[in-house]
């Protein structure tokens, strides 16, 4: 029964984008009268049958007289490499005529490769879980379509002749968007079907997560420093500190004479270096949620990409620990990476359908003596989300909790006995995300 809803779903969604493309606003028009009056057509309703049969003539008229468009184009355009989520971004795309007639009544419309949901993410949107109970489809939702687009017309152009367009395209859904090529149009004589020319040209774009303002925020444990090994620092020439001159000892390398001062002396003299201290921040992201939290866990996304931006900014390292179909860790800051590389695995990150708390639970583990706190997003308050943040306060990690909620649970939340709960913890408002990140900023 699923799999037969998932051929319709897929049926629907061809025959969507196919109408979206093909047919102009007069030509749905005319299709619908179509199907309305063949519906109602019987042989005592002369009207409804003569009214089906002269829109079907006309529907008909408009397709053969489109498929007389046989014209070659060729198209150029330069494409961003990143885009975000939810943002238009514009491309400036050139059209060259390369047939040996004048062309007219065109226009350009950008191909969007649109990649339908897997059959397991519409079976997990289809079946019932905690947020959803019953057998019905759950709300709301991200965007199923991945972008869009409108057509651009296009002057005439003659044989060789080429011209500049600009298309906007908004795209909706985090990760790959394939631009696969253009389709210069041509609407038939009556105004209802429109003939392609598809001009082959496939780039990639890839849309980051959209991000939030945030205000300048103390992080948990930013007083608590921890020694940086001399990778992490020499990117910014603060892999060593100078602390002073010494005699030579065997076994000093000679890469540390300071030739001068043993020149003035009569003797080698090595320069002494101490190693210095980096704050170092853990931003957790909860990837576990069923379908009907998966509103949540796109704004989830979003604002661990806002601390991903805004972190590292703040002379810290960041690692990005989450499990996904491994576990993942991600570190910028301080010459180590940069923002744009935890952006790119955000833009990838999908949902897991399954609860792997204790995989987590040991990711963060496994770094915990190198913290000096953790930022960690949720997307429950369950118990064993409880159980992680008691574990990780007992260890002595200062902690700062947000948690996503559905709309109109907003406000206050039981963070436990003293001992057990975050330093801080907040709740963000699916839809009001913004405005909850403000309790941020830092208080006196």
């Amino acid at each position: 029964m699923i799999r037969l809803l998932y051929r319709v779903y897929l049926w629907l969604g061809e025959l969507a984008r196919w109408s979206r493309r093909r047919l102009t606003p007069a030509g749905g028009f005319v299709a619908a009268g179509i199907l309305v009056t063949a519906g109602a057509a019987n042989t005592e309703q002369t009207q409804s049958m003569q009214a089906c049969l002269l829109l079907s003539v006309l529907g008909g008229l408009a397709v053969i007289a489109a498929a007389f468009f046989r014209a070659k184009f060729s198209i150029a355009r330069e494409t961003p490499r990143f885009v975000t989520a939810g943002e238009s971004f514009a491309l400036r795309v050139v059209v060259t005529n390369r047939s040996g007639r004048v062309q007219r009544g065109l226009s350009y419309l950008e191909n969007l490769r649109e990649t339908p949901l897997a059959f397991a993410d519409f079976v997990a949107r289809l079946r019932p879980g905690r947020g959803n109970r019953s057998f019905r489809p759950v709300a709301p939702l991200p965007p199923v379509r991945g972008a869009r687009t409108r057509q651009v017309a296009l002057p005439d152009l003659a044989p060789g002749g080429s011209a500049e367009v600009r298309v906007e395209i908004v795209a909706w859904r985090r990760g790959p968007l394939l631009l696969a090529g253009g389709l210069v149009a041509r609407t038939d004589p009556f105004g209802l079907f429109r003939a392609y020319a598809r001009v082959e040209a496939p780039r990639t774009v890839l849309v980051l997560p959209r991000r939030y303002p945030l205000p300048r925020i103390d992080l948990p444990g930013q007083s608590h420093y921890q020694r940086g090994g001399v990778e992490l620092a020499s990117g910014v020439g603060e892999a060593e500190e100078f602390v002073a001159l010494r005699d030579y000892r065997r076994g000093d390398s000679l890469r540390r004479v300071h030739w001068r001062s043993a020149a003035r002396l009569g003797r080698l003299v090595v320069k002494e270096f101490q190693d210095e201290y980096l704050i170092r921040h853990a931003l957790v992201l909860d990837t576990f949620c069923e379908a009907s939290h998966e509103a949540q866990f796109e704004e989830a996304v979003a604002v661990a990409a806002s601390f991903a931006c805004t972190v590292p900014d703040q002379e810290s390292l960041l690692d990005l620990l989450f499990v996904g179909p491994g576990t993942v860790c991600v570190t910028s800051g301080r010459g180590v990476g940069h923002s744009e590389q935890m952006l790119e695995v955000l833009a990838a990150v999908r949902p897991c359908r399954e609860d792997r708390i204790a995989e987590l639970e040991t990711l963060i583990l496994r770094h915990r003596v190198a913290l000096s706190g953790a930022l960690l997003v949720l997307l429950e308050w369950d118990d064993a989300r409880r159980a992680l943040v008691r574990l990780l306060k007992k260890s002595g990690l200062p902690l700062l909790v947000l948690l996503l909620v559905p709309p109109g649970q907003g406000g206050e939340v039981d963070a436990g006995p003293p001992g057990d709960r975050p330093d801080r913890l907040i709740r963000l408002e699916s839809g009001r995300v913004a405005e909850g990140l403000k309790q941020l900023e830092a208080r006196p």
